[in-house]
C-alpha cells in the first residue's frame, strides 16, 4: 500500500473513531455468508438482511474506480476467512462520492477492511451501500494481503439463478470455453464450455467499456478458444456475467478469422436483381476460406465461395429472388491454423436477411424478427421508405413520433424527424430514412429534409389494439411483437406504484390479471413523476398508449392524461385485515413526502414514530387508540416542532400491544 495513502487513512479513522464510535456499535457486524445466503434462489434471491444496517470484514479485490458506475465508486470484496466456499463474494458501493470521510476512496486490493451500510438489491445483485449521512468510515484491518486465486467454475456453474447465485460477486475463472456470439447486446459476448452451460462475457470494467464506448475493441472473434477470469455479476432475473478487470484476464487459446463490416447491394432487394455481400475478413496468418450461405423461404441453406475483391474484402452473389421472398444468410470463415468462426457468430440467435418487394417495404419487414431472440431489425443501417398513420405526433413524446401502418402486430415504428413539423394524429405520411436501433427500440431516422417526409392524406383513424398486460410486459410472449403500436389495456390495478424503489423515474405498475405491466411518464404532457398520482390498488378503467422499450422492460407511454381513463383511488374495508403489518413507505427515497401504510388485526392503542440513526425520535405520527383495519399517514420531512429535518435514513416503528415492526427509509434533498 501507498505509505501516503496509509498516513491519511490512518490519522482520518483516528479522528472520527471518537465521534462515531456510539454509532459503530449500533449495527450488528455479520459475515458475508449472512447476509448472501438465501436457501430457494429460484423462489427468491432477496438477501435476508435487505433494509439492514450492518457490518461486515471482507478484503478488497480491486480499487474502487475500476468499475463502471457513473458518479459512484464500488468494489467487489470477498470474505478473507471462507473464500472460495459458495456466497463468500460481495459487492460494495458508495452513492455520495461528495463525502470523502468515508475513506473508502483510498481502499486498495488486498486491504482486509470493516465496511458499515444497508443491504440492499439492485437489479437482482445484493448490495452495500456505504453510510454517508451520518459518515460511517471503514475501518483498516490489514494492508497487503495477497489476493487469493480465482475459484474454479463451468459455463453450467452460471447458467441460471438456481445454480449460479451462490457464485454472485465471486472471483472465478472458466477454462477452455469458446465464444459462441461476440457481439451481443450492451456490449457482452456469450460463451460456452464442454458442459454446454452458456454464460456471458461483459463490460463491467471501466478497461473495457471505455474501449467499447470508443469503438476501439471488441470482444474475440466467435469460435475463439480461452481462459477468462473475472468477477461474477447478476445483471437480471435469470443472467449472470463474468467480469474480466482487463484483457490480461483473458488467455486467448486460439485466434480464428475476424468477419466483421458484413453488407450488402443493394440494401432493399427487388426482383430480378442479384444481391452482393460484402464482409471484411481478417486473420493473424491467413484466411483459406470464405463461404456465403443462404436459403430462400427457409430451405436448406445453399453455399457459394467467396471471392477476395479488395484488401480483406471477400464477395460474393445471392441471385435474384421473386416478389415476397424471404431470404436468410450467414458467413463462415477459416485460417490456415483450422480456426472456424462465422458471422453472426450464434445463427440461432440471429442472421442476416431481407425481403423481396417489388415497392416499398411493409413496416412489418423491418419490425418482423422471423422467430430469431434478436429483436433488432434487418434493416439497420439501411435507407429504406414507409407509409404509415401517425398514432402519436411530436407534440407527444421528446425527440419523436409514431406510425402505424394497419391495426396489427409488427406494423408500428418510431419516426426521428428533425426537419419537419406540424403533423397530428390521424395524417398518413410516406417516410424516408435510416433504420438504426436506439437502446433496443427500432426507428427510422429522416436525413433528408427534402425528400424524407410526404403528406399524403389527414383525417385517418386507427383504433388501439386491444391487448392483456400480460401479453405485452416485459417477457410476455407479444411483448417485442407490439412495440411502437398504439394498444389499449382495460380494467386495471395498479399493482406497484413504485417498482424502481428506492429509485424513482416516474413509472408505476398495472395488471389485468395476467401480469404486471410497466407505465411510463414519458409524455411531455406530464408534469414530475405520474407515480405519485397512482396509489397501490388503485383502478384504472382503461389506458390507451403506443407501446414502449427502455432500460430492460417493456412499457406503455400514454400520450397524453386523457389516455388514462378512469381512475378510481382504492377503499381497504377493515374486515379483510387479519394480521398486523407495516409495509415500506412509497415513494422511497423521498422529498420532501412520503406514505405509509400499515394494518391492524384489531382495535388498540398504537403508536407510529420516527426516529433518526442515532435512534432519537423525531416526529410522533400517531398515538392512541386506532380502530382495526388499513391505515395511510403521510411523513412531510419535518420534525414535532415543525422544522425540517435533514436528509438522510431514518426509522419508523409501529408499536402495539404484543406487536412492534420498524422499516428504514431515506429523505433526499
Amino acid at each position: 500500500m501507498h505509505q501516503r495513502y496509509f498516513l491519511i487513512i490512518t490519522l482520518l479513522t483516528f479522528v472520527f473513531a471518537f465521534n462515531l464510535f456510539g454509532q459503530t456499535a449500533a449495527y450488528d457486524t455479520v459475515t458475508v455468508y449472512d447476509i448472501q445466503h438465501v436457501v430457494d434462489p429460484a423462489s427468491s434471491e432477496q438477501s435476508p438482511l435487505f433494509g439492514d444496517t450492518v457490518v461486515v470484514k471482507a478484503m478488497v479485490m480491486h480499487y474502487p474506480r475500476d468499475l463502471y458506475v457513473g458518479a459512484r465508486w464500488a468494489t467487489y470484496v470477498i470474505d478473507p476467512d471462507s473464500f472460495p466456499k459458495p456466497w463468500s463474494g460481495f459487492f460494495i458501493i458508495q452513492h455520495d462520492t461528495t463525502e470523502v470521510n468515508t475513506l473508502f476512496s483510498f481502499v486498495e486490493p488486498g486491504m482486509i477492511c470493516y465496511f458499515t451500510g444497508v443491504i440492499d438489491e439492485y437489479s437482482g445483485l445484493t448490495q452495500m451501500a456505504l453510510l454517508t449521512n451520518p459518515v460511517v468510515p471503514i475501518e483498516i484491518v490489514s494492508t497487503g494481503n495477497p489476493l487469493p486465486d480465482p475459484l474454479q467454475l463451468t459455463t453450467a456453474d452460471l447458467s441460471n439463478n438456481s445454480v449460479a447465485e451462490q457464485w454472485e460477486s465471486m472471483w472465478v475463472t472458466l477454462s477452455d470455453v469458446s465464444i459462441v456470439n461476440n457481439n451481443l447486446s450492451s456490449n457482452t459476448a456469450s460463451i460456452t464450455d464442454a458442459t454446454g452451460g452458456l454464460t456471458y462475457l461483459d463490460d463491467y470494467f471501466m478497461w473495457f467499456r471505455s474501449r467499447f464506448d470508443d469503438n476501439v475493441y471488441q470482444w474475440p472473434p466467435t469460435g475463439t478458444q480461452l481462459h477468462v477470469k473475472g468477477f461474477v455479476r447478476h445483471v437480471n432475473v435469470d443472467q449472470y456475467t463474468v467480469n474480466p478487470r482487463t484483457d490480461a484476464d483473458l488467455e486467448i487459446l486460439s485466434n480464428p478469422p475476424v468477419i466483421h463490416e458484413v453488407s450488402r447491394v443493394p440494401g432493399v432487394p427487388t426482383p430480378r436483381t442479384d444481391v452482393t455481400i460484402y464482409a471484411n475478413i481478417t486473420d493473424n496468418t491467413a484466411v483459406t476460406k470464405a463461404t456465403l450461405h443462404y436459403s430462400v423461404d427457409w430451405n436448406p441453406f445453399m453455399e457459394v465461395d467467396m471471392t477476395v475483391s479488395g484488401v480483406d474484402t471477400f464477395m460474393a452473389k445471392i441471385p435474384n429472388q421473386v416478389d415476397g421472398s424471404y431470404v436468410r444468410y450467414f458467413i463462415s470463415a477459416e485460417d490456415d491454423a483450422g480456426d472456424f468462426t462465422t458471422a453472426p457468430g450464434d445463427t440461432s440467435y440471429e442472421i442476416y436477411s431481407y425481403v423481396v418487394r417489388t415497392g416499398n417495404l411493409d413496416i412489418k419487414d423491418v419490425q418482423y424478427t422471423w422467430g430469431y431472440p434478436n429483436d433488432a431489425s434487418p434493416y439497420v443501417g439501411y435507407e429504406v421508405t414507409l407509409r404509415g398513420i401517425v398514432v402519436s405526433d411530436s407534440s407527444h413524446f421528446p425527440g419523436f413520433f409514431v406510425i402505424q401502418q394497419i391495426e396489427e402486430p409488427w406494423y408500428g415504428i418510431q419516426v426521428r424527424d428533425t426537419y419537419h413539423s406540424g403533423l397530428h394524429i390521424g395524417d398518413e405520411i410516406e417516410v424516408t430514412g435510416v433504420i438504426e436501433e436506439r437502446f433496443g427500440v427500432t426507428r427510422i431516422v429522416v436525413t433528408d429534409s427534402a425528400t424524407g417526409l410526404t403528406l399524403l392524406s389527414t383525417g385517418n383513424t386507427v383504433t388501439p389494439m386491444d391487448v392483456t398486460t400480460g401479453q405485452i410486459k416485459t417477457g410476455g410472449p407479444d411483448a417485442e411483437a407490439y412495440e411502437s403500436c398504439l394498444v389499449r389495456v382495460s380494467n386495471l390495478t395498479v399493482a406497484n406504484p413504485f417498482p424502481d424503489s428506492p429509485s424513482n423515474f416516474g413509472e408505476f405498475t398495472v395488471d389485468d390479471g395476467t401480469g404486471e405491466l410497466r407505465v411510463d411518464d414519458l409524455a411531455l404532457d406530464f408534469s414530475g413523476n405520474r407515480d405519485s398520482t397512482f396509489a397501490l390498488n388503485d383502478h384504472i378503467d382503461e389506458i390507451v398508449a403506443v407501446h414502449y422499450y427502455s432500460y430492460g422492460n417493456y412499457k406503455i407511454i400514454p400520450r397524453t392524461v386523457n389516455d388514462i381513463q378512469g381512475h378510481t383511488t382504492d377503499i381497504v374495508e377493515a374486515p379483510v385485515v387479519s394480521t398486523f403489518q407495516l409495509k415500506q413507505n412509497y415513494p422511497n427515497p423521498f422529498n420532501p413526502t412520503t406514505t405509509i401504510e400499515f394494518y391492524l388485526a384489531k382495535q388498540g392503542n398504537y403508536r407510529l414514530d420516527i426516529y433518526d440513526v442515532l435512534g432519537r425520535k423525531v416526529k410522533s405520527l400517531l398515538n392512541g387508540l386506532q380502530p382495526a383495519g388499513a391505515h395511510r399517514l403521510s411523513w412531510d420531512g419535518t420534525d414535532d416542532a415543525g422544522n425540517l429535518v435533514s436528509a438522510g435514513i431514518y426509522f419508523y416503528t409501529l408499536k402495539g400491544e404484543n406487536f412492534k415492526q420498524t422499516r428504514k427509509m431515506l429523505l433526499i434533498k
